[in-house]
């Protein structure tokens, strides 16, 4: 009797270490898959606390002012020169790196006097990313009609030789679009604790809907509106060449978004599905889905057939919902994944696509320029210290059509 009490003790012990490693590994496997959710927080932290601080000083200095309007003609008026023609595009895109060169070099010869005289380039990133945000969000942006690429194009290829622009740029995306983390909101272990989530307030302020200067909500036809812009642009970017850059991720990023995004997604028989997914995953697929289907096909044909499968009839078909349901069922059973890998995007143009050709083969079956060099994870926002690495990873190099620059001094 006192062996079989003594084995069944050393069982229990067993068996308990088993639930407590298995705990331990759940916590840890829960909170990898959060880490993306984190990096954002922190990001758009950073970026608030910049702006408040030497960003605003800049933005009131009159020591200033000469070059705040220098770079106010890059980010209004170089960038609205823009059109969707490959040598627009990389004109506009060098203006832009020479201007932050300048810019750096101006606060470097700066440096002994005020503080506030060093801060041009982060302030020129700054106005350069908010300035995208806000076109994005205009009533006239139409994203899934291929009014990004343009601008995708070139943001692709500053960031190349400018990394800084990465972080900074993630932050405002971010804070005015938690979907392009992806998450449901910001506030996701508040909500579970149950301070937010039971006011109204609280739930449309997490989803990233804005108000008026009278304290209004928007509407939710303009708030779908700005998330399919925002959601457009990030497709595009992810989706431009050079094949080398990780501006929001790269082409591989594209990829480790829509799985995010896919789990985020309840499973059947869940139905009617939250309103955001339909116009989410229909201004994505029509900007990254002809990059996806052919660089990634076989990861991304299981997906597409996943939304066809488990998503396409669950999708919200309240009046609100309606019109972004039937574009994206449209995208899904008309142009199908056939379609989608077939056909280059609307407004996308050519060469500075990442439609996954060999390299080998070059654009158009010519010979191809020389590539960019691969870049790294992208820094933390303007340069602090505290390093925020890239949850994307490295895209693979292939041909460029834009050859070889110099990267912009820090």
């Amino acid at each position: 009797d006192a062996a079989r009490t003594e084995e069944e003790r050393r069982r229990e012990e067993a068996k308990q270490e088993q639930l407590k490693q298995a705990e331990e590994e759940a916590e840890l496997e829960a909170a990898q898959k959060d880490a993306h959710v984190d990096r954002a927080e922190s990001l758009i932290e950073n970026l608030d606390k910049v702006r408040s601080g030497g960003l605003r000083e800049f933005d009131k200095s009159k020591s200033v002012s000469r070059r705040r309007l220098q770079f106010k003609k890059i980010a209004n008026g170089k960038i609205n020169t823009l059109s969707h023609e490959e040598h627009k595009i990389l004109e506009v895109g060098k203006a832009v790196c020479d201007a932050i060169s300048n810019a750096a070099n101006d606060d470097a010869t700066s440096s002994g006097g005020e503080p506030v005289m060093a801060m041009g380039k982060k302030y020129l990133l700054d106005l350069l990313c908010a300035n995208l945000i806000v076109r994005v969000q205009a009533d006239g942006f139409n994203g899934t009609r291929g009014d990004g690429f343009a601008l995708a194009g070139t943001f692709a290829f500053v960031s190349t030789k400018c990394e800084e622009i990465g972080p900074v740029l993630e932050g405002h995306l971010y804070t005015v679009c938690p979907m392009a983390i992806p998450a449901l909101s910001l506030k996701q272990t508040s909500a579970a604790a149950g301070e937010v989530g039971n006011d109204e307030n609280d739930l449309m302020e997490s989803l990233g809907m804005i108000k008026d200067k009278h304290g209004e909500f928007e509407s939710f036809d303009k708030f779908l509106h700005r998330t399919e812009g925002l959601i457009s642009i990030m497709a595009d970017i992810m989706s431009s060449l050079p094949s080398d850059h990780t501006l929001l991720g790269g082409h591989r990023g594209a990829l480790t978004w829509l799985l995010r995004f896919m789990d985020l997604i309840p499973p059947p028989p869940a139905s009617p599905l939250p309103l955001l997914t339909a116009p989410v995953l229909v201004s994505f697929l029509t900007g990254a889905g002809h990059m996806l289907a052919n660089k990634y096909p076989t990861e991304f044909q299981k997906m597409f057939d996943a939304m066809k499968r488990d998503v396409v009839n669950r999708l919200d078909d309240s009046p609100i919902g309606v019109p972004s349901a039937t574009r994206l069922r449209k995208v899904l059973d008309e142009w199908g994944f056939k379609g989608l890998r077939k056909d280059l995007p609307q407004g996308a143009v050519k060469r500075l696509y990442n439609d996954g050709r060999d390299a080998s083969a070059g654009v158009g079956g010519t010979a191809p320029p020389p590539s960019f060099s691969t870049a790294g994870p992208a820094p933390p926002p303007f340069g602090t210290t505290a390093p925020v690495s890239s949850p994307f990873g490295t895209a693979a190099p292939a041909a460029s059509p834009f050859g070889t620059a110099t990267t912009v001094s820090s």
